[in-house]
């Protein structure tokens, strides 16, 4: 008993330190540009030009929602602030959408899963982003997406680098070791045959499989990157990964509670298809590129 406990102990030590830099790195970097480049972001945002055209605004915002690295309740005010300031809702759309799949933080924390998984969950966050702001632009473009009623013009919090440094560090910790726990037991115990009946040959099963796998597990990023990587160790597909980093974040329980206040029932379950939709259609595409 004593032994096992032991060998535990150190796995889950050895784990915590594996990932320790690439978790380090992104909180680092994502208070970095909460505290310095946060109102920048906004205010290019309030400042995309769509006199030539509407597709590049729209990649424009969907990058700038991808490079701010407020979580999706932080992310409510900045949108129904921009919202008062009559910023088109397509544009809207698609920096909500790449803010709810990426931020600075997870970014760099999923090269811990290879480099081409990380470009490539960056690339797919920006053409899913894009896409709602096209999807937007053509489907709500005389009627409203958005409603920002019940949201008064936020007052500005001052923010330190340590501050945000600490705030980030007591949010994300709990669900990074517990991610850490949940790997070493799955590397202790691991059912391999059953990852591999799962995400092995059947590749557009597993895409389906990952994609409902990420609703109930899926409960902070940084907490499930070493969890993924052990499965893609014992058999899971490239794809099936990114169908659940996708789907994940944009079915939280979190954000889907943040993203409802803004977008009412009807336009709430549009958001929650296309994101879905999306996950499995980009997991089966990147599973055979990959």
């Amino acid at each position: 008993m004593l032994h096992e406990f032991y060998m535990l102990s150190r796995s889950i030590t050895t784990q915590f330190l594996e990932f320790l830099p690439y978790w380090s790195s992104g909180l680092i970097v994502g208070s970095l540009v909460s505290v310095y480049l946060s109102e920048s972001i906004a205010a290019k945002m309030t400042h995309l030009d769509s006199g030539k055209g509407y597709f590049l605004p729209i990649c424009a915002a969907s990058a700038l929602g991808i490079v701010s690295p407020l979580c999706m309740h932080g992310t409510v005010p900045v949108l129904a602030a921009l919202g008062h300031k009559h910023v088109p809702q397509h544009q809207l759309a698609a920096f909500m959408v790449g803010s709810v799949l990426l931020n600075p933080n997870l970014f760099l924390l999923g090269f811990a899963l290879g480099h081409e998984i990380a470009l490539t969950r960056l690339l797919l966050a920006f053409v899913c982003g894009s896409l709602a702001g096209v999807l937007a632009l053509a489907f709500f473009k005389s009627r409203p997406l958005f409603d920002f009623s019940r949201f008064a013009p936020a007052d500005k919090e001052k923010k330190t680098f340590l501050r945000d440094l600490f705030k980030a560090i007591r949010i994300t910790t709990p669900y990074f070791l517990f991610g850490i726990v949940l790997t070493t037991l799955f590397y202790r115990y691991r059912p391999t045959e059953w990852i591999t009946r799962m995400f092995g040959a059947r590749r557009g099963l597993g895409v389906l499989f990952a994609t409902s796998m990420s609703v109930p597990l899926y409960a902070c990023g940084g907490g499930v990157i070493p969890l993924i990587r052990a499965w893609l160790f014992a058999g899971m597909n490239a794809g099936d990964a990114l169908a659940f980093m996708i789907a994940g974040p944009a079915t939280k329980i979190n954000n889907l509670s943040a993203v409802k206040m803004i977008l009412g029932v009807r336009n709430f379950l549009l958001y929650l298809a296309y994101c879905v939709g999306f996950a499995m259609l980009a997991g089966l595409a990147a599973g055979f590129v990959l």
